[in-house]
């Protein structure tokens, strides 16, 4: 299956759920941009702003966002795009 929509990952690297939520996309081929907070401020404080949260990780699915990892919501986000 091909994924058209914009997939990001607010993360960190020592944060598992951003490392299964990452390693779960990367499984399903579906390519994502993974922003590392931790060492990008800019971006952390974006997160924060635009989304008011301050924990990782955030997934972007085209115009959904979820905090955490939860495969069957990243499915359902995954196939609402179709």
């Amino acid at each position: 299956m091909v994924y058209m929509m914009k997939v990001k990952i607010y993360s960190q690297p020592t944060c598992p759920d951003c490392n299964r939520a990452k390693a779960y996309l990367d499984r399903k081929g579906v390519p994502y941009e993974d922003i590392d907070v931790r060492t990008n401020k800019k971006a952390l404080e974006e997160m924060a702003k635009r989304y008011g949260i301050r924990v990782t990780p955030v997934i972007v699915i085209g115009d959904r966002v979820m905090v955490g990892f939860n495969a069957p919501k990243i499915d359902k986000f995954l196939s609402a795009e179709h």
